[in-house]
């Protein structure tokens, strides 16, 4: 399979170089803005859980109660304990 990058313009997509191909021949084409925004969104939510994780490592508290998270209920409120 070949790759190759080139750019959309007036409704047509425009190889960057000239390229050998036959009349009729399947192509895929990807758009590419979408992909490199996804991409950009993606390292900035990275670096955001990053600093979220270090935040939530540096306030931990050991509780000692290893099922608190699932049974928060009965810890907070008194309710019985769940399944």
């Amino acid at each position: 399979m070949l790759s190759v990058t080139g750019m959309f313009r007036n409704g047509v997509a425009q190889p960057a170089q000239p390229l050998k191909g036959r009349e009729g021949q399947i192509v895929i084409i990807t758009f590419l803005e979408d992909y490199i925004a996804r991409l950009t969104t993606s390292s900035e939510e990275d670096a955001a859980w990053d600093v979220m994780m270090q935040l939530v490592e540096a306030c931990a508290v050991e509780t000692g109660i290893d099922d608190l998270a699932h049974q928060h209920d009965h810890y907070l409120y008194g309710k019985p304990k769940g399944a």
